[in-house]
């Protein structure tokens, strides 16, 4: 008896932790448009400047493309809006800001004789 009721209160207890799933036609509408999303993208990584760009940082064709098939459709269409609506060339600004911080970082090290990367400073050691 104390078995049966052991083995009742166990399942019973594994049916408070079971998940709610909720379930909806998807509309072609909604798939269409899910689909040139995903085509959107595509095309613009497909490009000759993006792919170049992204050998440069260090990122494969087959990384991306597997980073891409995990994103939701809402992070795929916001990814879409924003490359609709940069203009081009955004965020050179920052990028020129970046290697001139990191110039004069590595010079002030090179003045300071911590490092020696550039040959014509002299160290203050």
């Amino acid at each position: 008896m104390n078995t049966a009721k052991l083995l009742i209160t166990f399942f019973m207890s594994l049916s408070l932790f079971s998940t709610t799933l909720f379930a909806e036609v998807i509309s072609t509408k909604h798939l269409l448009h899910a689909s040139n999303s995903q085509v959107s993208i595509d095309t613009f990584l497909n490009k000759q400047e993006v792919q170049e760009k992204l050998l440069l940082l260090g990122v494969s064709h087959e990384d991306l493309q597997g980073r891409i098939a995990t994103l939701t459709d809402e992070e795929i269409a916001q990814i879409n809006h924003e490359i609709d609506t940069l203009p081009a060339g955004a965020g050179a600004g920052a990028i020129i800001g970046v290697i001139v911080f990191i110039f004069l970082v590595l010079l002030i090290t090179d003045i300071l004789g911590y490092t020696k990367v550039y040959n014509f400073t002299k160290s203050a050691q």
